[in-house]
């Protein structure tokens, strides 16, 4: 595989407090370590992989207010929100979000 072709995978600001809050939730509030561990590797196991099949995941519907298209990473009850600059070859990975919750309107 040619590496040269890869693209570079950078979490926003945001989308890592969203991280650290699940984290921490999970850790604090269900009082699971392990689990809330055991997430962490998850997300950065599924992210790392963008970086050579950025468009693996399904892209969600498009919603006004927004000219991204995203793409979405299912992790346990988790979702994962991510764009895809291809001027650049960049991934964004934009949120986090509880897949219970009403996430698309948060975009």
């Amino acid at each position: 595989m040619d590496t040269n072709s890869n693209y570079s995978v950078e979490f926003t600001n945001e989308c890592k407090k969203e991280i650290r809050r699940i984290y921490s939730y999970i850790k604090e509030n269900l009082y699971a370590e392990q689990a809330a561990n055991n997430l962490l590797l998850k997300v950065e196991e599924y992210t790392s992989n963008l970086s050579y099949a950025p468009r693996i995941y399904a892209e969600i519907d498009k919603y006004k207010g927004t000219n991204l298209i995203y793409r979405r990473i299912v992790i346990n009850n988790y979702v994962i929100l991510y764009t895809i600059e291809e001027e650049n070859k960049k991934i964004y990975i934009s949120h986090m979000y509880y897949g219970g919750s009403d996430y698309i309107n948060k975009i």
